[in-house]
């Protein structure tokens, strides 16, 4: 009788109430009267119940229903949503059971979950299913890639237009999707390269080019030249007002400031300089939000770090999150750690978003599996350090490549498990992105290190291939282990399509404390929705102190333990 339940927004501010939808359905010849039994926790502990009774179902009938769980204040917290339901006359035991997750934030850089959109055409229009999936997913911020006339020219003075792709768009579908957005309490990010000019603009603005060491302009995949983002260039503010037209115009939140990764500096055609982009960019960032808050307080900017350059000058400009497109050489599962943990080194605490495309949606169709699997372990791995992944977008779309209008889509079956995934950071947020959370996984476990010791395992701190993964992360509340199988796979490049991970058994696990736990669980999205499981332990003595030891469910992909002092 239930076919989805999932809240109203994306992501609820402060003081909102919070909805949650519940899509019902009767496929029996009688009427049915149901009754709806929601149950909010915070990790392990419940935090409110509200029941809708006697709810009337025809024959045949679908209908939505929304229940308003109250207002919650919180800086950032997650939540999960456990319902059950129960029909007439089946008595008092419930006769199923599903679960969502919901997250409150005093603002959305809290926490930022980055999707994307890229069809705009005129046939588009009048639908939201797109902009409904990403809000099921919890996604707050959609980046719009190319949905613009020109890279020097954003916003086309015709309806109906064709881009420098030769993709025919429509400027009202645009507007239209960005006010869907904001329905679903998302903000609309608009793409905007912040160097890339047509071959026509170049040839009027030859001055304003970014020349190679041979005095040839740059040029990119023989369509576009690259332009000098210095502010002395006349390019510098030529750009930024048509990031202020964007807003204007069609209403967006944001803008995403893609780069290429090259050039990395170049000659000014202006007067011969040596331009130093890593200097730069972020002197481009700065002036974009002082003149873009202008037209809105709460703009949003994103700056395209490709490759992880330069992370180091841009983290601390005044974008809202460290946003790092990766590519070769960080193709080890090891590597991801190094990025996240340098960008938020670099960033002072900002959200860390990778966009990591998974090129065996699109190479490995015929094993469609290995390629689920593979996303399934890259959402682990980059949640379990307290990173973000753009990887989805569309109405069920999922990226393999840096032209996101080619992106591929992924199978219903595999929708619902990646939003169990989706739900599952959601609901856990507090003990995944919580930048208190120390990573000591590479000091604390194997060796001579005996803070936490595992057993019956192959493991590796670090992400060897065929063992399983031990994430740890620590503060003064709370200890973590995130277990990530890796077994049953013979590498460990992230952007291959994986195995399934045999499922284990048996893992023992010893935690030395510095004070009593409060309690011990376990979770996993592969597992009863999410659900939090109490962890059966006991405490013993060693010379180094305080133990805890318990043996850990079965092992499908991820579980992720938790002892509270």
């Amino acid at each position: 009788m239930i076919k989805d339940i999932y809240p109203v927004r994306a992501q609820f501010l402060s003081g909102q109430p919070v909805e949650i939808a519940v899509e019902l359905v009767n496929d029996a010849v009688e009427f049915k009267r149901v009754t709806l039994s929601f149950k909010v926790n915070w990790l392990d502990r419940e935090v409110n119940r509200t029941e809708l009774r006697d709810i009337a179902l025809a024959p045949n009938e679908e209908r939505v229903v929304q229940v308003n769980l109250g207002e919650y204040t919180a800086d950032f917290k997650g939540y999960g949503v456990d319902l059950e339901w129960a029909a007439d006359g089946g008595g008092d035991a419930p006769a199923g059971s599903v679960s969502t997750s919901f997250d409150v934030v005093s603002d959305w850089r809290k926490s930022t979950r980055y999707g994307f959109l890229s069809d705009f055409h005129t046939k588009d229009k009048g639908d939201q299913r797109d902009v409904a999936w990403l809000s099921k997913l919890h996604i707050n911020l959609v980046q719009f890639y190319d949905w613009m006339y020109k890279h020097d020219d954003l916003v086309p003075e015709t309806n109906e237009f064709t881009d420098l792709m030769g993709r025919e768009l429509n400027l009202d579908v645009v507007s239209e999707k960005v006010g869907y957005c904001h329905e679903y309490g998302m903000k609309a990010i608009a793409y905007g390269a912040v160097y890339a000019a047509s071959k026509a603009f170049y040839e009027e603005h030859k001055d304003w080019a970014l020349l190679q060491s041979d005095g040839e302009a740059y040029d990119f995949i023989d369509v576009f030249k690259i332009m000098n983002i210095a502010a002395q260039s006349p390019w510098h503010d030529h750009i930024i007002g048509q990031y202020k037209r964007a807003i204007e115009l069609v209403d967006f939140d944001g803008i995403h400031m893609d780069t290429y990764g090259f050039p990395k500096s170049g000659i000014s055609a202006i007067d011969g300089s040596l331009v130093r982009l890593e200097e730069h960019f972020p002197v481009l960032i700065d002036h974009t939000r002082e003149a873009l808050k202008l037209n809105k307080e709460d703009i949003c900017l994103i700056f395209n770090n490709v490759g992880n350059w330069p992370v180091h000058t841009v983290a601390r400009a005044s974008e809202d999150a460290v946003y790092i497109e990766v590519w070769k050489p960080y193709e080890r599962y090891h590597h991801l750690v190094q990025i996240i943990q340098w960008a938020k080194q670099w960033g002072g605490g900002k959200p860390v978003i990778l966009a990591a495309y998974l090129a065996p949606f699109r190479l490995e169709s015929e094993a469609i599996e290995r390629a689920e699997q593979g996303a399934l372990l890259m959402t682990a791995a980059i949640a379990a350090q307290g990173g973000y992944h753009l990887l989805v977008g569309e109405d069920g779309g999922v990226l393999t490549q840096a032209y996101y209008a080619d992106y591929s889509t992924m199978g219903n079956r595999f929708i619902r498990k990646l939003r169990d995934y989706y739900d599952f950071n959601i609901r856990y947020a507090n003990l995944l992105y919580d930048n208190r959370l120390a990573d000591v996984s590479m000091t604390h476990a194997d060796g001579d290190n005996l803070e936490y010791v595992f057993e019956n395992v192959e493991y590796s701190t670090y992400g060897e291939p065929g063992k399983v993964w031990t994430i740890i992360r620590e503060n003064e509340s709370f200890k973590t282990i995130s277990f990530i199988n890796l077994s049953n796979n013979a590498e460990d490049y992230w952007n291959a399509g994986k195995n399934r991970p045999s499922i284990l058994e048996g893992i023992k696990v010893k935690v030395l404390l510095d004070r009593e736990p409060r309690a011990a669980f376990v979770a996993s999205p592969d597992l009863d929705h999410g659900r939090p499981q109490p962890l059966e332990f006991e405490l013993t003595r060693s010379l180094r102190g305080i133990t805890l030891e318990a043996v850990i469910p079965a092992l499908e992909v991820w579980n992720l333990l938790t002892v509270e002092l």
